[in-house]
């Protein structure tokens, strides 16, 4: 048996004939009511943030500890790209060709040379399990001692908290859905 989908009044709807400009990421989150029922809390499209000279990061869900349910739905909207042990981070990031070489955060690991114009420029490590899937064009993975993998659209990649960076293979952006999860270093 099917049945209507029923929003709250306070859910915005998806409008098919809105132009997109810039990153807009559709964004359908469930909770619970007060009587512990499953309910469609939102429905919203989700703007990318610009990153000069990088591209677009639109962030999804942001938290710093496990949920516990039942709950409202609410996104925790901790701040920070990478979170700590027990968190979670769901990003899809536009990126443009070229080596991907983010301003380094206090989260990000760096070695001598892989500091911003140096001869390593981009590499980095995080205290953090991603989950990434490509969704759109060509991205490279590298590593240590130069070894590189090139991901396509529907490829998936797990990196598991070694030294890395990216670069969008080829004269058109690259998308990137991330599940970031925060671990522990020995």
């Amino acid at each position: 048996m099917k049945t209507k989908l029923q929003v709250s009044k306070n859910v915005t709807m998806n409008k098919p004939d809105e132009k997109r400009q810039g990153m807009k990421v559709r964004t359908v989150v469930t909770g619970h009511d007060a009587k512990g029922r499953a309910v469609f809390v939102r429905d919203e499209q989700v703007d990318g943030t610009p990153i000069p000279g990088l591209g677009e990061l639109a962030f999804l869900w942001n938290a710093d500890e496990p949920a516990t349910y039942p709950n409202a739905g609410s996104n925790p909207a901790a701040p920070g790209i990478f979170p700590p042990v027990g968190g979670i981070r769901y990003i899809i990031g536009t990126y443009l060709p070229g080596v991907i070489a983010p301003e380094p955060t206090p989260e990000m690991h760096l070695e001598d040379g892989d500091e911003p114009g140096g001869a390593n420029d981009g590499f980095h490590r995080t205290n953090t399990t991603d989950f990434g899937v490509l969704l759109s064009g060509n991205m490279a993975l590298e590593l240590d001692e130069g070894a590189e993998v090139v991901l396509s659209p529907g490829d998936v990649l797990i990196e598991n908290g070694t030294r890395h960076r990216w670069r969008v293979v080829g004269d058109v952006p690259a998308t990137l859905a991330s599940f970031i999860i925060g671990a522990h270093r020995r």
